[in-house]
């Protein structure tokens, strides 16, 4: 059966909703299988309907923009877009600059053939964006607009516009912006945030989750990319976590003062507790090397194109397959000692652009010597993580690819925050 989104009076109707999917916060059951709820649910009720594989007809889309009238390519397309992409088309950016800002927008807005509306704070801001986009030409698919303007004349009426970008979301005016959300119904949000100090947990309730975050310190730049895991990863890496978490919870009550280092360690040598190990090992490895990981790491390497770049993964198979893909050398202590020499001389030679590995780049590269450092697993400690950002110069960037929705996500924002200290 076809489930179909349209509309009844000010507010969403959903027709055929699948009985085995989720339903989104906020819904109503009106009946058997209808959903009733506001318009800005619209986009929600989208992705949700993408997640359970389920065939939807939404009779509140805009038609496509015409490819004449889509922004220009932005080329390579920035990560951060790719990270908005596999979410669904919703979630957080914090910290971007302005080039960076505007080649996200473009990449939205093209990915999705949406007419696109931006919000912006005031007239100032409303000026600069507008310049912006006749400078790349993209001023006939992205409509500006303050976000008071929005809620005043936009909201309300049929949707025009199925990509929404709030621009400094953290410093919109929330009377103006509730009430902008409450009645535009996108299928696509964007939101750009300043600083990584805000409130991203009340952002994320009506712009998705954080994708992307920039942290700008005297060292190389900080970027937290959060990819999100497949279907098929999502319920490995949960089943094992589970299993863990059974038994982990177990042990605590038994040891309530015991580290999950004294965890580890009885588990080595009790039965009774390495299962519980064992699957925490298969989370951590799910979560740590995944397929929206091996795609960033393409697009990063495409990126920063003749830039020195250090490609630090979670283990040894995770860099024999980038080394297949994208045929660069990967440094693993299987490698006889010569030809790690060789490499690493290479490397400090910029004869060889890219290295991968898992633990012998820490120290065998300088410090500073790298433009670019790809940190693809974030498993692990304080001392080794420095060591990595310590390979890369001041003046370039270091990204960290984290699995959303798993334990990379704290102990990646553990991590930065020490490494700012």
């Amino acid at each position: 059966m076809t489930t179909i989104l349209d509309r009844l009076g000010g507010a969403l109707r959903v027709r055929g909703w699948p009985p085995d999917a989720a339903m989104p916060p906020s819904a109503v059951r009106a009946g058997d299988g209808v959903l009733t709820g506001p318009l800005s649910l619209r986009g929600r009720v989208r992705r949700a309907l993408h997640a359970a594989n389920a065939p939807f007809v939404d009779l509140l889309a805009p038609p496509p923009l015409a490819r004449e009238a889509l922004p220009p390519t932005v080329t390579p397309p920035p990560v951060a877009a790719e990270a908005w992409r596999r979410h669904g088309g919703h979630g957080l950016l914090v910290g971007l600059d302005d080039g960076e800002r505007t080649d996200v927008v473009l990449t939205a807005a093209r990915q999705t053939a949406a007419r696109t509306l931006l919000l912006v704070r005031d007239s100032g801001a409303e000026d600069l964006w507008q310049r912006r986009l006749r400078e790349r030409d993209a001023a006939a698919a992205i409509e500006v607009a303050t976000v008071a303007r929005a809620a005043q004349r936009l909201a309300g009426g049929a949707v025009r516009h199925d990509l929404l970008v709030v621009v400094a979301a953290d410093r919109m005016p929330s009377l103006s912006l509730s009430t902008a959300l409450a009645g535009l119904a996108p299928a696509h949000v964007l939101a750009l945030v300043d600083h990584p100090g805000a409130d991203l947990l009340a952002l994320s309730a009506w712009a998705g989750p954080v994708l992307q975050i920039v942290r700008r310190t005297a060292r190389a730049a900080q970027v937290e990319v959060r990819l999100p895991l497949t279907t098929e990863e999502r319920a490995a890496h949960d089943t094992a976590w589970h299993e863990f978490l059974c038994s982990y919870d177990a042990f605590a009550a038994l040891r309530p003062q015991a580290s999950f280092g004294v965890f580890v360690h009885e588990a080595r040598r009790e039965p009774q507790w390495r299962p519980a190990l064992l699957a925490w090992h298969r989370a951590r490895a799910v979560a740590g090397w995944n397929e929206a990981k091996a795609a960033a790491w393409g697009a990063l390497l495409a990126r920063h194109r003749g830039a020195s770049v250090l490609v630090f993964t979670p283990d040894r198979a995770s860099a024999y397959q980038l080394a297949r893909d994208h045929l660069v050398p990967a440094l693993t202590a299987e490698l006889p000692r010569a030809e790690r020499a060789e490499l690493l001389a290479a490397f400090a030679a910029r004869r060889q652009r890219v290295l991968v590995g898992p633990r012998l780049l820490d120290s065998g590269v300088s410090a500073g010597h790298a433009d670019v450092g790809i940190v693809v697993g974030a498993g692990f400690g304080l001392s080794d993580r420095r060591a990595r950002h310590d390979r890369v110069a001041a003046s370039g960037v270091v990204y960290d690819l984290v699995a959303d929705g798993t334990a990379e996500v704290a102990h990646a924002r553990r991590i930065a925050d020490a490494l700012q200290r």
